[in-house]
């Protein structure tokens, strides 16, 4: 889904803006602080349900207000959500509600890449399963089923170590027996897309980062060769100790890794950012190969990256069919390389929450 219109309400000190004619690449600048990095979260809410800068509604709908709106049209689609201060949403797709997120995460395919997305290499597990997460999301038709019965599963065992102290094997293993099931679906799922992914990444490694070897290990989250179901067991008087799930998918993990160890000891943060890229950009690519189009979030690209990465990406970006949204402080160096590269775009200035088009000459 490409988007023509985007209407935004409420959303921080964005109080009203239309936006209508979007191009492939859409240009947003202006000072700090003047709501650029705001058209992308109402872009990214809409599309996830979920804010990239806070989990709370309330610290994104703008002061003194109940709700935010989004709303965004395609030739093909019209979807719009609203976040209420409660917590509660209403979405609607084609002008019919509907109850889960995932009908809209399905028809925009989003990828962000920002200034944090080096947390995806430098801190914890979690941000890299996400990552694996949302490309099987899209590329598995199966996973989301999968990962739904795992989740619940998962949810009930954990419940029961916190609040029974006393429990025996027996009294987990209508769970156990769930989580294996699925946790080895899920698990196999997995392998499958990420060998596909390592050969799409390593043309976007070489695209961004020639001159150095990376590759992409996966831990399962448990000992796939004696299966999840005997982990579980064999684990059940610490789960018990500890009062939650040791093995299991949810635990699973990526890893990458250079001939002189783990990148994120020794890569330097210009070249994790490149990295996280990579991996973002390889996705888009797997995506693009299933005729699936990404919509692009790109925050403050001119920050780290020097003018050869910057052309290098908004060039493999375009090649991919992408949709771009993007902010920087410096849009002239954007335009030139957009210029260059005849490129569609639109500029807009932003203005304390005020968003105006700015006139272009027309690429050729």
């Amino acid at each position: 889904m490409s988007i023509s219109r985007l209407h935004i309400e409420r959303v921080r000190n964005i109080q009203t803006a239309a936006l209508h004619q979007l191009q492939p690449f859409n240009v947003f600048y202006g000072k700090n602080g003047s709501g650029k990095t705001s058209i992308l979260e109402a872009i990214h809410i809409l599309a996830t349900g979920r804010s990239f800068r806070t989990h709370i509604p309330k610290n994104y709908i703008q002061l003194q207000q109940s709700d935010a709106l989004i709303f965004a049209q395609s030739d093909q689609e019209k979807m719009g959500v609203q976040k209420f201060i409660t917590g509660e949403q209403l979405i609607k797709v084609n002008g019919d509600s509907i109850a889960t997120q995932g009908q809209l995460a399905r028809l925009l395919p989003l990828q962000l890449i920002d200034p944090l997305s080096t947390d995806i290499i430098d801190y914890g597990a979690k941000p890299r399963r996400q990552l694996l997460d949302w490309l099987m999301f899209h590329v598995e038709p199966d996973f989301y089923h999968a990962w739904q019965y795992y989740a619940r599963a998962l949810k009930q065992r954990n419940t029961l170590l916190k609040t029974q102290r006393q429990l025996k094997l027996q009294d987990l293993e209508p769970w156990n027996q769930m989580l294996a099931e699925y946790g080895e679906l899920l698990h196999s799922q997995r392998l499958g897309v990420l060998q596909q992914w390592q050969v799409f990444f390593q043309q976007d490694l070489q695209i961004l980062l020639p001159d150095l070897e990376i590759k992409i290990e996966y831990s399962a989250g448990f000992h796939p060769e004696i299966g999840l179901l005997q982990d579980l067991q064999q684990a059940h008087t610490k789960d018990v100790e500890r009062r939650y799930t040791e093995y299991g998918p949810h635990r699973a993990d990526l890893r990458f890794k250079t001939p002189m160890g783990d990148a994120d000891v020794v890569l330097s943060r210009g070249q994790k950012k490149l990295l996280v890229m990579a991996l973002k950009l390889s996705q888009i690519a797997m995506l693009h190969a299933s005729n699936k189009e990404t919509v692009v979030l790109l925050d403050d690209l001119t920050a780290e990256l020097d003018l050869t990465a910057q052309r290098r990406l908004i060039e493999r970006l375009s090649q991919l069919g992408s949709q771009v949204f993007l902010t920087t402080l410096d849009h002239v160096a954007v335009q030139q390389h957009l210029h260059d590269l005849s490129i569609s775009y639109q500029l807009f200035n932003v203005d304390n929450g005020q968003i105006h088009t700015v006139a272009v000459e027309p690429t050729i």
